[in-house]
């Protein structure tokens, strides 16, 4: 069971944490037949297919089987059929069946003024959007230059840091392809610093294996207090004790372990959001 801490939920209470959501959250989707979202090896071992070449195909694989998805990635798209490559994107990242589960409804719930999403399918804004008036979400992607002001405004923000199923031309999938989005975007990374220096965040769902975010997170450490640290929701066992020292010291993560079924995620974030609300309610938020 997750303690939540007192400054963690009065944080998310006043909406001055902000939630970062991975692959995790777009995982607990499902469509009628109770299928999910593939997860990231499923993925690239479906994509992997599509490559012709037997060697090339077998060296991608190992990759896979390494974790070293990126450079995987990499391979995948540059050996692969383009328009098959685009098909495979848009039928894993754009499939219609899959509905948006409790755990986006407690996210939701929890109503925090900004999210960020590294995921390209549209599943929690869509819910968002049907849940709520829509003019109340604004989903603003990594390239618009509206950020700074939509930041400004009392609009409820899903910031795309990767890009969305929307524009395939435009999501950030591979290793250059980050490169070229923090050379030609420079403003935004800027921007989410900022937002990190100045706000807490809470990872929902995330392996955190992303270099752009790490980076960040180890400038902001740097540059911030290590006293309000940021956290990350993991399942218990799935780090070592000397990896969760790394992410404290070096990136000032705090990880909150929840026991290793989803359902006991889910419960968890049902307190948290029982306890945010006693104190909206007492403090008036």
């Amino acid at each position: 069971m997750i303690v939540w801490p007192t400054s963690l939920i009065r944080e998310v209470a006043a909406r001055r944490c902000i939630f970062f959501l991975g692959a995790g959250v777009s995982a607990s989707a499902s469509d009628k037949t109770g299928n999910n979202p593939k997860a990231w090896g499923l993925f690239l071992s479906e994509a992997s297919s599509l490559i012709l070449n037997n060697k090339d195909k077998k060296e991608v694989n190992k990759l896979i089987k390494w974790k070293q998805y990126l450079v995987a990635l990499q391979g995948i798209r540059d050996r692969v059929n383009p328009a098959d490559y685009r098909d495979l994107l848009d039928k894993h990242f754009n499939n219609q069946a899959y509905q948006a589960s409790y755990l986006h409804e407690c996210i939701y719930l929890l109503d925090s003024r900004i999210v960020i999403t590294t995921n390209f399918d549209r599943i929690y804004e869509k819910y968002c959007l049907k849940t709520a008036n829509s003019d109340a979400y604004k989903i603003i992607n990594y390239y618009s230059h509206d950020l700074v002001d939509e930041i400004r405004s009392d609009s409820r923000l899903i910031i795309k840091a990767h890009g969305s199923i929307d524009d395939i031309s435009k999501m950030i999938f591979t290793r250059s392809e980050y490169h070229q989005a923090k050379q030609n975007h420079s403003q935004f990374y800027e921007i989410i610093k900022a937002l990190f220096l100045t706000n807490t965040v809470l990872f929902v769902g995330c392996s955190l294996v992303d270099t752009d975010v790490l980076l960040l997170l180890e400038e902001v450490k740097i540059t911030g207090s290590s006293e309000r640290p940021h956290y990350a929701v993991i399942k218990k066992n799935s780090m070592s004790i000397f990896e969760l020292r790394d992410w404290q010291k070096t990136y000032n993560i705090c990880a909150l372990e929840y026991a290793p079924l989803h359902d006991d995620l889910l419960t968890d974030l049902q307190r948290l959001l029982d306890q945010v609300e006693i104190e909206r309610s007492t403090s008036g938020i």
